[in-house]
């Protein structure tokens, strides 16, 4: 019998429900995995503190709430401290390390086409990707002239590219970089070239082609075949000699980052990680870090960014509500203009709380160069959590106090006035005037001058201080979306 005043339980919550608190702020609000998953974005300058105090808590809250993750490295002591956090919070049997010495791999081109959803093996998600390849190169050039012209050629480069990925998929049912690459140099320049034996024989672009014809096909297969092999045969063979090579070569240049040592080791062979473990609790650690890597370290870890986020936008939330989470300290070395903002303007539905860490507003604009001021205010717009702790980057300052924002102000003032007296006069007057107003203006609530005198940590208290700002709250000490806090160096 259900008796009519009998109070009822409260429902089940989801342990990962947006409400969850992480962890408090001052003692008098919470930071929840609602919060986490609109994005954190830590500015401070070197031995502020940020990435031993701030950085440190965010991502122990997430260790302890059993975040899946993605650990990019900069520094050559990273991956000590990201294992010391994992196993401080009970989660190091969760964490594998992508490195040169392991024995993890991941093909990224050839894990899209295989990927287990309605959008796998589509060549132009492919394409795409190839492309985000070369951003990593131009991330921080200019523009230059010539626009129309630029436009031609990526045009024309992504043509090859397309026709050279369903080609190959075709033909042999995978994709591999250094495949794509004796492909491409192998394909047929002129008319006569197409009778020669001796081209038939050594073209791998002519094998796959006499493969990929040979294989049953579905009519939509044989149709997509003809296209491709029109493309060879007829328009690749009669381009011009210098239009072929400017095609071909920017086609090489791009696949050439990834086609030697380490790289073709660990992203062109086989794959046995993908970002979607991190769904399953896995905390993939990317150890190559990028002082000690360069260019190299920064390729992987940006490709690896790139397709943690793809992998996370294409998830349901409805099957599996795990949240996971993104680091990068020293963010604007792994920023790539263009797919960071994309992805951010909607990493909260896809569960993703995106932590990155930077000296200063400066370093992302000249990270991303003449890119920089809407790449990086769009990509700052959509993290709305914001924490500056000790800074001496005026424009950081600055941008931080314009974010807080002004307030109607009353100032003061007094003012007290003497004549001057008559010396010659007995008795000379010598009574002032006193006289008082009050002033109404608006000011920065916090001025840029304060982030400069943030205390930075290190003994004896190991207290770090910040200015935290998050969009559409209201947090108890201020009334307003911004509030002083303080993050410990000793958990």
């Amino acid at each position: 019998m259900i008796w009519p005043f009998r109070k009822r339980p409260p429902p089940i919550r989801d342990r990962w429900d947006l409400s969850a608190p992480l962890f408090s702020i001052n003692g008098r609000d919470t930071f929840t995995v609602g919060d986490a998953c609109q994005g954190i974005q830590v500015f401070g300058s070197t031995g502020s503190g940020k990435s031993s105090a701030v950085v440190a808590t965010i991502i122990r809250s997430y260790l302890s709430a059993g975040f899946g993750g993605l650990l990019l490295t900069t520094k050559p002591t990273d991956r000590d401290d990201y294992t010391r956090w994992c196993q401080e919070t009970g989660r190091f049997d969760d964490l594998v390390i992508f490195s040169p010495t392991s024995d993890l791999r991941f093909n990224p081109i050839d894990a899209e086409l295989r990927r287990q959803d309605a959008g796998a093996g589509l060549s132009e998600n492919i394409v795409a990707l190839l492309e985000n390849i070369t951003n990593i190169g131009e991330r921080n050039q200019g523009q230059g002239g010539g626009q129309e012209d630029a436009s031609y050629w990526k045009r024309t480069n992504r043509q090859l590219t397309r026709n050279s990925v369903e080609l190959l998929t075709m033909a042999t049912g995978k994709l591999s970089v250094p495949d794509l690459y004796r492909l491409v140099i192998s394909a047929p320049t002129s008319r006569d070239q197409l009778r020669s034996e001796e081209w038939k024989n050594s073209s791998f672009c002519f094998q796959c082609l006499v493969e990929a014809e040979r294989k049953p096909k579905s009519p939509q297969q044989q149709t997509d075949f003809e296209l491709v092999a029109d493309f060879f045969l007829i328009e690749f063979a009669n381009l011009s000699d210098k239009t072929r090579s400017v095609v071909v070569s920017t086609f090489t240049s791009t696949l050439d980052v990834l086609n030697r040592g380490t790289i073709r080791e660990l992203l062109g062979t086989t794959t046995n990680i993908r970002p979607e473990a991190a769904l399953d609790g896995k905390l993939i650690l990317i150890d190559l870090p990028i002082k000690v890597f360069g260019e190299v370290g920064m390729a992987v870890q940006i490709l690896w960014k790139y397709c943690f986020q793809l992998a996370m936008e294409r998830r349901d939330i409805r099957e599996n509500s795990r949240p996971v989470f993104i680091l990068s300290d020293e963010s604007h070395l792994v920023a790539v203009a263009g797919s960071d903002q994309k992805f951010q303007s909607t990493a909260r539905s896809s569960r993703t709380a995106t932590v990155y860490s930077t000296q200063s507003i400066s370093n992302y604009l000249t990270a991303l160069g003449d890119k920089g001021d809407a790449a990086v205010y769009s990509l700052l717009g959509n993290l709305q959590c914001q924490v500056f702790t000790q800074q001496t980057d005026v424009k950081t300052n600055t941008y931080a106090s314009e974010l807080i924002g002004r307030t109607r102000q009353y100032l003061m003032n007094a003012n007290n006035s003497y004549q001057t007296p008559n010396f010659f006069e007995l008795f000379p007057d010598t009574q002032g005037q006193l006289s008082t107003g009050v002033s109404e203006t608006y000011e920065y609530e916090v001025q840029p001058s304060v982030f400069a005198t943030l205390r930075k940590g290190g003994p004896p208290h190991f207290q770090v201080d910040g200015i935290m700002y998050q969009g559409g709250r209201q947090f108890s000490q201020t009334g307003g979306p911004w509030t002083p806090v303080t993050f410990s160096q000793q958990f």
